[in-house]
């Protein structure tokens, strides 16, 4: 999406295969330079740059507003240490391409001097976590608000700051943040299509299931987020089982607003019957926060127990990262570079469009894009397609005669044709 929105000079709206996507496009615009930088060949790497920048910003902002909060910078430090291994930013969505750990970064941003302005009564911090729930809503969606406003509640109902929460010049700047998704849609080409999809894939979630999978549903929920917050949850639940002592989160009134937070913004992932566990990525500073109070005031022997998990948590991503990726790496592109080329030596000089959407098929679109630079990316076909190859599902067999099936991973991604294209060349 943001080789096309850089290709076409569209950079308002994301599309794939020419066709508009209905989310914002900030964390794209922020891929385009570094990918100009290094090289659209180096698309994938760019991306992970700005995921994992963000994500190290993350971390660093973390610790900045705990030092400001409590005034220890060995804890604040701690805490953003504790944020960084846990599994899912250790060892997934913190640096492979996800919007997430974007979106996660404003999200936190926004709270975190949101809090600052409820606690200090300063309007520029206000200004701040209005600018930052903007840029949340820019890089994913509208959710970024649902976290602000819920955030923002419990802090002013447990610090008793609704003065300053109503205060005209709050309610003017927050009022700015909530117009600015209904001046961005109907500013931008496909606005109506943007917000109309957008709310359609939230209110997507919400659809009845039957009983059974219903709760199936909530204990997977439950246990991928446990997943999620390994090894420390594990550290502590071991703990717990041996009794030995922790920090006490209702000790102290800011564990216990980061943890009601992080509650009351996560049931309603876990209640849904659609719901997908990398939505709750923005909540994991205020968990790892309350897990590294947990730990930091707990007894020695959960601190030792901690420590020990951190370095082989790390010890053990260096490894995968030096020895394990790079081979994985290589045995995926060697997958997907010679299907790209071999569909266009089979296509040769006719026209080529692609509806496969998911998966390894947009790294061979991808591949495919990059070798027919300067030519324009693959689109989906016309409505009338007569005529012409098609890189398709397996279950598209409108889009023609099959020509080739190609195996990558456990994908099966179909060349078929229609018209002329299909009579052999010599």
């Amino acid at each position: 999406m943001s080789y096309e929105m850089w290709f076409y000079g569209k950079y308002l709206t994301p599309s794939m295969y020419g066709m508009y996507y209905w989310r914002p496009p900030l964390y794209n615009l922020m891929i385009i330079p570094v990918a100009q930088l290094i090289g659209w060949d180096n698309m994938l790497v760019a991306a992970r740059l700005v995921t994992l920048t963000a994500t190290i910003s993350s971390a660093l902002l973390l610790a900045w507003f705990v030092r400001r909060l409590f005034g220890d910078k060995t804890f604040a430090a701690f805490t953003a240490l504790i944020y960084l291994t846990l599994g899912d930013i250790l060892f997934y969505r913190g640096w492979l391409c996800y919007s997430e750990p974007v979106f996660g970064l404003f999200v936190l941003m926004s709270i975190v001097f949101g809090w600052l302005a409820l606690a200090e009564n300063r309007y520029t911090y206000l200004a701040v976590a209005v600018f930052a729930v903007g840029a949340a809503f820019l890089s994913k969606a509208l959710t970024a608000y649902v976290f602000y406003v819920i955030a923002m509640t419990v802090i002013a109902y447990r610090q008793r700051c609704w003065a300053f929460l109503f205060s005209w010049k709050s309610l003017l700047l927050n009022g700015l943040a909530f117009t600015l998704p209904l001046f961005w849609y109907c500013m931008v080409p496909a606005g109506a299509f943007q917000s109309h999809a957008m709310l359609a894939d939230i209110t997507s979630k919400l659809i009845p299931v039957s009983a059974g999978k219903y709760l199936k549903h909530v204990l997977a929920y439950a246990l991928q987020t446990l997943v999620m917050m390994m090894p420390m949850a594990g550290v502590l639940l071991y703990a717990f089982m041996r009794r030995q002592e922790l920090g006490k989160w209702s000790a102290h009134p800011y564990v216990l607003t980061a943890m009601i937070i992080a509650l009351v913004n996560y049931l309603p992932y876990l209640l849904s019957p659609e719901s997908d566990a990398r939505y709750i990525f923005p909540l994991l500073p205020f968990i790892a926060l309350t897990l590294s109070y947990l730990i930091f005031y707990g007894a020695p022997r959960v601190q030792g127990w901690s420590v020990q998990w951190i370095i082989v948590a790390i010890v053990l991503k260096f490894a995968l990262g030096i020895l394990g990726f790079p081979f994985f790496h290589q045995q995926s592109r060697a997958s997907f570079e010679p299907v790209a080329e071999d569909i266009l030596r089979t296509v040769g000089t006719r026209q080529l469009y692609v509806t496969y959407v998911e998966g390894g098929a947009m790294s061979i679109v991808a591949h495919v894009d990059r070798l027919i630079y300067p030519k324009a990316p693959l689109i989906y076909p016309p409505s009338q397609f007569n005529d012409g190859f098609v890189i398709s599902l397996p279950r598209d067999q409108n889009m023609g005669i099959l020509v080739k099936k190609y195996s990558v991973g456990r994908e099966e991604v179909y060349l078929r044709c229609k018209g002329t294209a299909c009579i052999p060349r010599e």
